[in-house]
């Protein structure tokens, strides 16, 4: 699906190392009055975790949307309970916006989720 997606709307690249993919990270364009404004979503294998993989990974796919395209926010919004993707966003340079609210259901539990953004300069 990713690979015939719209590579004006879909940014969608593999993390690897040593050649191996370890992960994955995307960045989807919304529409309408939120066609500037893009959301980010990403996952790395669990024996990955902790060694700054995912960081190196958002700072180099927002720096690449902002140099190719004209979007001037990308946004991300991770579970609240998940610090570590909180900490690899905020690191990447993103701004914590606030906390919403019951905004998901995982694994049947009702859970917060955060909004970050990085605005471009």
């Amino acid at each position: 699906m990713m690979l015939s997606a719209d590579t004006d709307n879909t940014f969608a690249f593999a993390i690897t190392l040593d050649d191996k993919v370890i992960g994955s990270i995307g960045v989807f364009r919304k529409d309408n009055i939120h066609s500037r404004t893009a959301e980010m979503g990403y996952y790395i294998g669990e024996p990955y975790w902790g060694n700054g993989y995912m960081t190196n990974a958002i700072k180099q796919v927002c720096e690449y949307v902002f140099e190719k395209t004209d979007i001037i926010r990308i946004f991300a919004e991770p579970f609240a309970h998940n610090t570590a993707s909180c900490r690899a966003l905020e690191k990447a340079g993103f701004q914590y916006e606030g906390t919403l609210k019951s905004n998901a259901v995982k694994c049947g539990n009702i859970v917060d989720m955060k909004m970050y953004a990085l605005v471009r300069e």
